[in-house]
Protein backbone atom coordinates (compact mmCIF):
# COMPACT_ATOMS: atom_id res chain seq x y z
CA UNK A 1 0.00 0.00 0.00
CA UNK A 2 2.96 2.45 0.66
CA UNK A 3 4.71 1.89 -2.64
CA UNK A 4 1.14 2.30 -4.58
CA UNK A 5 0.89 5.89 -2.78
CA UNK A 6 4.15 7.03 -4.16
CA UNK A 7 2.63 7.12 -7.48
CA UNK A 8 -0.83 7.81 -6.88
CA UNK A 9 -2.49 11.26 -6.19
CA UNK A 10 -5.43 9.38 -4.36
CA UNK A 11 -7.02 11.70 -2.06
CA UNK A 12 -6.69 8.77 0.34
CA UNK A 13 -3.38 9.10 0.12
CA UNK A 14 -2.75 12.85 0.10
CA UNK A 15 -4.59 12.43 3.66
CA UNK A 16 -2.25 9.70 5.47
CA UNK A 17 0.72 12.50 4.63
CA UNK A 18 -1.31 14.89 5.99
CA UNK A 19 -1.80 12.99 9.33
CA UNK A 20 2.12 12.14 9.34
CA UNK A 21 3.17 15.92 9.05
CA UNK A 22 0.37 16.97 11.81
CA UNK A 23 1.74 14.45 13.73
CA UNK A 24 5.91 14.96 13.54
CA UNK A 25 4.36 18.94 13.88
CA UNK A 26 2.30 18.19 17.23
CA UNK A 27 5.45 15.81 18.40
CA UNK A 28 8.12 19.03 17.31
CA UNK A 29 5.91 21.59 19.04
CA UNK A 30 5.43 19.51 22.24
CA UNK A 31 8.96 18.94 22.48
CA UNK A 32 9.71 22.55 22.41
CA UNK A 33 6.82 23.06 25.28
CA UNK A 34 8.23 20.17 26.95
CA UNK A 35 12.17 22.00 26.67
CA UNK A 36 10.76 25.59 27.61
CA UNK A 37 8.50 23.86 30.32
CA UNK A 38 12.00 22.02 32.13
CA UNK A 39 13.96 25.36 31.22
CA UNK A 40 11.65 27.40 33.82
CA UNK A 41 11.29 24.71 36.20
CA UNK A 42 15.25 24.67 36.47
CA UNK A 43 15.07 28.50 36.88
CA UNK A 44 12.58 28.26 39.17
CA UNK A 45 14.14 25.95 41.44
CA UNK A 46 17.67 28.28 40.72
CA UNK A 47 15.76 31.37 41.44
CA UNK A 48 14.46 29.67 44.77
CA UNK A 49 17.63 28.44 46.04
CA UNK A 50 19.20 31.58 45.68
CA UNK A 51 16.64 33.23 47.55
CA UNK A 52 16.46 30.52 50.24
CA UNK A 53 20.35 30.82 50.75
CA UNK A 54 19.84 34.72 50.45
CA UNK A 55 17.20 34.70 53.62
CA UNK A 56 20.07 32.03 55.46
CA UNK A 57 22.93 34.36 54.95
CA UNK A 58 21.11 36.99 56.26
CA UNK A 59 19.73 34.86 59.12
CA UNK A 60 23.59 34.03 60.04
CA UNK A 61 24.67 37.55 59.78
CA UNK A 62 22.19 39.20 62.11
CA UNK A 63 22.90 36.10 64.59
CA UNK A 64 26.32 37.24 64.74
CA UNK A 65 25.58 40.67 65.42
CA UNK A 66 23.41 39.83 68.12
CA UNK A 67 26.74 37.60 69.11
CA UNK A 68 28.74 40.87 68.75
CA UNK A 69 26.21 42.98 70.74
CA UNK A 70 26.82 40.59 73.69
CA UNK A 71 30.48 40.77 73.41
CA UNK A 72 30.18 44.23 74.18
CA UNK A 73 27.52 44.09 76.66
CA UNK A 74 29.70 40.95 78.32
CA UNK A 75 32.98 43.47 78.18
CA UNK A 76 31.02 46.94 79.97
CA UNK A 77 29.83 44.60 82.83
CA UNK A 78 32.79 42.27 83.67
CA UNK A 79 35.24 45.15 83.26
CA UNK A 80 36.68 45.16 86.81
CA UNK A 81 39.04 48.08 86.29
CA UNK A 82 38.72 51.52 88.01
CA UNK A 83 37.19 53.43 85.49
CA UNK A 84 36.17 50.81 83.01
CA UNK A 85 37.77 51.16 79.74
CA UNK A 86 37.86 50.03 76.10
CA UNK A 87 41.11 48.39 74.68
CA UNK A 88 42.47 46.22 71.70
CA UNK A 89 42.51 44.15 74.34
CA UNK A 90 39.07 43.35 75.17
CA UNK A 91 37.16 40.71 73.85
CA UNK A 92 35.23 42.16 71.37
CA UNK A 93 38.47 43.43 69.55
CA UNK A 94 39.66 40.14 68.71
CA UNK A 95 39.18 39.30 65.41
CA UNK A 96 37.15 35.89 64.87
CA UNK A 97 37.97 32.82 63.38
CA UNK A 98 35.70 31.98 60.85
CA UNK A 99 32.83 29.68 61.59
CA UNK A 100 32.65 27.17 59.47
CA UNK A 101 28.73 26.81 58.45
CA UNK A 102 27.51 23.71 56.57
CA UNK A 103 27.71 25.56 53.03
CA UNK A 104 30.34 28.00 53.58
CA UNK A 105 31.42 30.09 57.01
CA UNK A 106 31.09 34.07 58.66
CA UNK A 107 33.79 35.86 59.51
CA UNK A 108 33.47 39.14 62.03
CA UNK A 109 35.56 42.12 62.81
CA UNK A 110 34.39 45.23 65.36
CA UNK A 111 35.81 48.57 64.99
CA UNK A 112 35.69 51.22 67.83
CA UNK A 113 34.67 54.39 66.15
CA UNK A 114 35.59 56.44 69.10
CA UNK A 115 39.42 55.59 68.36
CA UNK A 116 39.14 57.23 64.83
CA UNK A 117 38.84 61.03 64.06
CA UNK A 118 35.24 61.60 63.25
CA UNK A 119 34.92 63.80 60.05
CA UNK A 120 31.60 65.48 60.91
CA UNK A 121 33.20 66.98 63.71
CA UNK A 122 34.94 69.93 62.04
CA UNK A 123 31.77 71.69 61.66
CA UNK A 124 31.87 75.04 63.34
CA UNK A 125 34.57 73.71 65.25
CA UNK A 126 38.41 75.12 64.69
CA UNK A 127 39.72 73.23 66.80
CA UNK A 128 38.43 69.55 65.11
CA UNK A 129 39.67 71.30 61.89
CA UNK A 130 43.06 71.66 63.06
CA UNK A 131 43.27 68.32 64.68
CA UNK A 132 42.61 67.15 60.94
CA UNK A 133 45.29 69.18 59.30
CA UNK A 134 47.39 67.12 61.71
CA UNK A 135 46.16 63.90 60.75
CA UNK A 136 46.06 64.65 56.88
CA UNK A 137 49.99 65.96 57.58
CA UNK A 138 50.95 62.82 59.34
CA UNK A 139 49.57 60.68 56.56
CA UNK A 140 51.17 62.93 53.58
CA UNK A 141 48.09 64.37 52.28
CA UNK A 142 47.29 67.69 50.71
CA UNK A 143 45.88 69.78 53.52
CA UNK A 144 43.62 71.15 51.28
CA UNK A 145 41.76 68.74 51.84
CA UNK A 146 40.07 69.66 55.14
CA UNK A 147 38.74 73.06 53.53
CA UNK A 148 37.23 70.65 50.94
CA UNK A 149 35.75 68.76 53.56
CA UNK A 150 34.19 71.97 55.19
CA UNK A 151 32.64 73.35 52.36
CA UNK A 152 30.74 70.02 51.57
CA UNK A 153 29.53 69.39 55.13
CA UNK A 154 28.65 72.95 55.96
CA UNK A 155 25.57 74.97 55.37
CA UNK A 156 26.43 77.85 53.53
CA UNK A 157 27.47 78.30 49.82
CA UNK A 158 30.75 80.47 51.22
CA UNK A 159 34.22 78.86 49.82
CA UNK A 160 36.23 77.83 53.00
CA UNK A 161 39.75 78.73 52.15
CA UNK A 162 40.64 76.49 49.07
CA UNK A 163 37.67 74.22 49.17
CA UNK A 164 34.98 74.60 46.23
CA UNK A 165 31.35 74.70 46.49
CA UNK A 166 28.52 74.25 43.94
CA UNK A 167 30.27 75.97 41.21
CA UNK A 168 33.07 73.37 40.91
CA UNK A 169 31.28 70.38 41.36
CA UNK A 170 28.49 71.45 38.73
CA UNK A 171 31.41 71.44 36.19
CA UNK A 172 31.83 67.66 36.63
CA UNK A 173 30.76 64.88 34.23
CA UNK A 174 27.96 64.17 35.41
CA UNK A 175 27.59 67.76 37.62
CA UNK A 176 26.22 67.19 41.24
CA UNK A 177 26.05 69.67 44.09
CA UNK A 178 27.69 70.00 47.98
CA UNK A 179 25.75 67.83 50.13
CA UNK A 180 25.80 70.58 52.80
CA UNK A 181 24.90 68.40 55.48
CA UNK A 182 26.97 66.27 57.82
CA UNK A 183 28.46 62.62 55.81
CA UNK A 184 26.57 59.93 56.27
CA UNK A 185 29.24 57.65 55.30
CA UNK A 186 33.33 57.69 54.63
CA UNK A 187 32.46 57.11 50.94
CA UNK A 188 31.60 60.52 50.53
CA UNK A 189 35.01 61.73 50.61
CA UNK A 190 35.00 60.57 47.08
CA UNK A 191 33.31 63.41 45.84
CA UNK A 192 35.04 66.10 46.87
CA UNK A 193 37.18 67.87 44.21
CA UNK A 194 40.25 66.20 43.50
CA UNK A 195 40.04 63.30 45.95
CA UNK A 196 41.83 60.61 43.70
CA UNK A 197 41.43 56.77 44.94
CA UNK A 198 45.08 56.44 46.42
CA UNK A 199 44.58 59.31 48.90
CA UNK A 200 40.90 57.98 49.87
CA UNK A 201 42.60 54.60 50.19
CA UNK A 202 45.40 56.42 52.45
CA UNK A 203 42.81 58.30 54.78
CA UNK A 204 39.70 56.09 54.93
CA UNK A 205 41.00 53.96 57.38
CA UNK A 206 41.80 56.30 59.87
CA UNK A 207 38.22 58.18 59.80
CA UNK A 208 34.23 57.86 60.63
CA UNK A 209 31.42 59.26 59.65
CA UNK A 210 29.73 60.09 63.10
CA UNK A 211 26.97 63.02 64.69
CA UNK A 212 29.38 66.08 64.82
CA UNK A 213 29.09 65.77 68.98
CA UNK A 214 30.64 62.82 68.86
CA UNK A 215 34.27 64.38 68.93
CA UNK A 216 35.97 62.08 71.60
CA UNK A 217 39.10 60.54 70.32
CA UNK A 218 39.88 57.07 72.37
CA UNK A 219 43.55 56.76 73.29
CA UNK A 220 43.59 53.11 73.73
CA UNK A 221 42.13 52.02 70.48
CA UNK A 222 43.21 54.70 67.68
CA UNK A 223 45.67 54.14 65.10
CA UNK A 224 49.49 55.60 65.50
CA UNK A 225 48.51 58.39 62.58
CA UNK A 226 45.25 59.51 64.75
CA UNK A 227 47.17 59.41 68.28
CA UNK A 228 49.53 61.81 66.75
CA UNK A 229 47.09 64.33 65.40
CA UNK A 230 46.48 64.57 68.70
CA UNK A 231 49.60 66.18 69.97
CA UNK A 232 50.70 69.67 68.05
CA UNK A 233 53.99 70.49 67.76
CA UNK A 234 55.16 66.89 68.90
CA UNK A 235 57.21 64.87 66.24
CA UNK A 236 54.62 62.43 64.94
CA UNK A 237 56.92 59.05 64.92
CA UNK A 238 57.00 59.92 68.86
CA UNK A 239 53.41 60.74 69.21
CA UNK A 240 52.50 57.64 67.22
CA UNK A 241 54.56 55.24 69.30
CA UNK A 242 52.17 55.57 72.39
CA UNK A 243 49.61 54.33 70.24
CA UNK A 244 47.33 51.12 71.19
CA UNK A 245 49.81 50.56 74.47
CA UNK A 246 50.19 47.06 75.60
CA UNK A 247 48.95 48.22 79.14
CA UNK A 248 45.71 50.42 78.53
CA UNK A 249 45.55 54.21 79.49
CA UNK A 250 42.96 54.12 82.59
CA UNK A 251 42.54 57.97 82.21
CA UNK A 252 43.70 60.40 79.41
CA UNK A 253 45.79 61.94 81.98
CA UNK A 254 48.47 58.75 81.97
CA UNK A 255 49.33 59.16 78.70
CA UNK A 256 49.76 62.67 79.34
CA UNK A 257 51.56 62.47 82.30
CA UNK A 258 54.05 60.32 80.27
CA UNK A 259 54.03 62.64 77.28
CA UNK A 260 53.10 66.33 78.06
CA UNK A 261 52.71 66.98 74.33
CA UNK A 262 49.35 65.46 74.14
CA UNK A 263 47.94 67.64 77.05
CA UNK A 264 46.68 70.81 74.46
CA UNK A 265 44.32 67.94 73.56
CA UNK A 266 43.33 66.39 77.07
CA UNK A 267 39.92 68.14 76.52
CA UNK A 268 38.98 65.55 73.11
CA UNK A 269 40.32 61.92 74.95
CA UNK A 270 38.91 59.65 76.33
CA UNK A 271 39.31 55.22 77.38
CA UNK A 272 35.79 54.57 76.99
CA UNK A 273 34.10 53.80 73.67
CA UNK A 274 30.18 54.17 72.62
CA UNK A 275 30.17 53.68 69.41
CA UNK A 276 31.43 50.53 67.42
CA UNK A 277 30.97 48.88 64.06
CA UNK A 278 30.57 44.98 63.23
CA UNK A 279 31.57 43.90 60.05
CA UNK A 280 30.24 40.81 59.33
CA UNK A 281 31.14 38.60 55.87
CA UNK A 282 28.51 35.26 55.88
CA UNK A 283 29.46 33.07 52.57
CA UNK A 284 26.88 30.61 52.21
CA UNK A 285 26.16 28.51 49.18
CA UNK A 286 26.10 30.91 46.07
CA UNK A 287 25.43 34.07 48.59
CA UNK A 288 28.55 36.25 49.75
CA UNK A 289 26.69 39.18 52.07
CA UNK A 290 28.37 41.80 53.90
CA UNK A 291 26.58 42.89 56.71
CA UNK A 292 27.99 46.73 58.30
CA UNK A 293 26.20 47.52 61.89
CA UNK A 294 26.56 50.74 63.67
CA UNK A 295 26.04 49.75 67.31
CA UNK A 296 25.40 52.34 70.42
CA UNK A 297 26.56 50.75 74.04
CA UNK A 298 25.53 52.59 76.96
CA UNK A 299 28.66 53.77 78.95
CA UNK A 300 26.54 52.79 82.26
CA UNK A 301 24.52 49.86 81.95
CA UNK A 302 26.44 48.17 79.07
CA UNK A 303 22.98 47.78 76.96
CA UNK A 304 23.40 48.03 73.45
CA UNK A 305 21.35 49.26 70.45
CA UNK A 306 21.48 48.82 66.66
CA UNK A 307 21.53 52.78 64.98
CA UNK A 308 22.05 51.83 61.94
CA UNK A 309 22.72 48.47 59.13
CA UNK A 310 24.20 48.61 55.78
CA UNK A 311 25.01 46.03 53.07
CA UNK A 312 28.22 45.72 50.70
CA UNK A 313 31.81 47.43 50.74
CA UNK A 314 34.94 46.33 51.45
CA UNK A 315 35.79 43.97 54.03
CA UNK A 316 38.99 44.42 55.74
CA UNK A 317 40.67 41.02 56.64
CA UNK A 318 43.34 42.27 58.84
CA UNK A 319 42.75 44.13 62.05
CA UNK A 320 46.17 45.71 61.78
CA UNK A 321 45.92 46.67 58.36
CA UNK A 322 45.85 50.57 58.83
CA UNK A 323 49.08 50.47 60.84
CA UNK A 324 51.79 52.30 58.79
CA UNK A 325 55.15 50.70 58.82
CA UNK A 326 56.88 53.73 60.65
CA UNK A 327 55.00 52.67 63.70
CA UNK A 328 55.83 48.81 64.16
CA UNK A 329 53.81 46.70 66.88
CA UNK A 330 56.91 45.75 68.75
CA UNK A 331 57.69 49.20 69.50
CA UNK A 332 54.39 49.78 70.80
CA UNK A 333 54.92 51.00 74.72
Amino acid sequence: MANSCRHSGSPSCRQRGVALLTVLLVAALASVILVQLLSRHHLSVAYTRQALHSQQALGYALGAESWVRHLLYRDRIEDDRNPPVDSLDDDWAEPEAPFDLADGSIEIRVRDLEGLFNLNSIDGDPAAAERFRRLLAVLELDPVLTDLLLDWIDADEEVQGLGAEDGVYLLEDPPYRTANTAMASVTELRLLANMDAEQYDRLAPFVTALPAAAGLININTAPAPVLAALAPGMDPVQAGSYARPQTPWLLPGDLIGQEAGFAPEAGVMTTQSRLFEASILVRHGTQRLLLRTLIHRDPETGLTRVLRRSFGGRFEPDPHADLDERWPLEERR
